[in-house]
């Protein structure tokens, strides 16, 4: 069986693979292996406690999704830790070798110490709902797209057939997961009152802030130096002694700034200060590259801002009604 840890929870690191899940818990030494499949999956979730255990893993391309999701259903708490924080704890221990049960005790023992610490941020299921909707709409619009073109030069009647009814079918799916979209607001106020808040900001609109929050659900709770860094828009400075290398972007979650391209190219010409900024930089000699990239941290770092301050009022204004 497996003991509760300290502070009343029993952290559980789970190194995820394609095909498996290797899971270490406190109190156990042995590493135990599940299969990454539904049935798998929910013989793993069936041993957890909703009220002493808190499961920890690291993003793998999709392949969490599924754990993810079942967690969800459970309210089992759990947290998706960044792998370069858990790199840095391995090289901090002089830990060498690397196998996926290492691994497994490694997110374990770091789960530990920011829970401890009190720095380790659970996931919300409505994060998890939100970024799989968006996931798939995004899926299906490229798909969408890449029928269009290829209907413009379709030379055969019975060809131009299949894609246009392609088409038809894609945009019943995009319909369907536009409503599914506005359910979900409809069940979490506070997100739709996220929405209303990102879209004060001009060049963000309905679509841009709910990819913003799909991809990037720390919004508002983070500082912008933090804040920056997860979205890949923070500055990574080289110097040392009389070196001074180029500086570039810390990798981050690139997605951030496609969402935000359109949106800052909008601000560029419409938001005066924003506007006042770009000159500035240009004066400077800045590429436009450069300015361009400026401009989505600025607007994701604004962006932050506005949220904060807007989830600090909504207590207290929920509680003065």
């Amino acid at each position: 069986m497996w003991e509760v840890g300290m502070s009343g929870k029993r952290v559980i690191g789970i190194d995820v693979g394609k095909s498996w899940l290797d899971a270490a818990a406190e109190g156990c030494e042995r590493v135990r292996r599940y299969g990454n499949d539904a049935a798998a999956i929910a013989a793993l979730v069936e041993q957890l406690d909703p009220a002493e255990d808190l499961v920890v893993f690291e993003r793998t391309g999709g392949w969490e999704r599924n754990l993810e999701a079942a967690l969800a259903d459970r309210m089992i708490p759990w947290a998706v830790v960044h792998s370069q924080r858990v790199k840095a704890f391995r090289q901090v221990r002089g830990i060498k070798a690397k196998t996926d049960r290492i691994d497994a005790r490694l997110l374990r023992d770091y789960a530990r110490d920011r829970w401890n610490a009190g720095a380790l941020r659970l996931g919300r299921r409505e994060d998890v709902t939100l970024d799989c909707l968006m996931a798939r709409q995004r899926q299906l619009k490229a798909m969408r797209h890449a029928e269009a073109c290829r209907l413009a030069t379709a030379p055969l009647d019975a060809v131009r057939s299949s894609i246009e009814h392609m088409i038809a079918h894609l945009d019943e799916a995009l319909a369907a997961t536009a409503a599914e979209l506005a359910r979900h607001e409809d069940e979490h106020p506070g997100l739709a009152l996220k929405e209303e808040v990102l879209c004060n900001q001009i060049g963000v609109a309905e679509q841009t802030a709910r990819g913003l929050l799909a991809l990037l659900p720390e919004l508002g709770r983070f500082g912008c130096k933090e804040i920056t860094a997860l979205g890949g828009l923070a500055p990574r400075v080289h110097e040392s002694g009389s070196i001074r290398k180029r500086r570039g972007l810390a990798p981050g979650r690139t997605s951030i700034k496609v969402v935000l391209f359109n949106p800052a190219r909008t601000a560029m010409r419409f938001d005066p200060q924003i506007k006042a900024f770009c000159s500035r930089l240009r004066a400077r000699g800045k590429p436009g590259k450069v300015i361009m990239v400026a401009v989505m941290r600025k607007i994701l770092v604004r962006l932050n801002a506005q949220l904060r301050d807007a989830m600090a009022k909504a207590p207290a204004a929920a509680a003065a009604r």
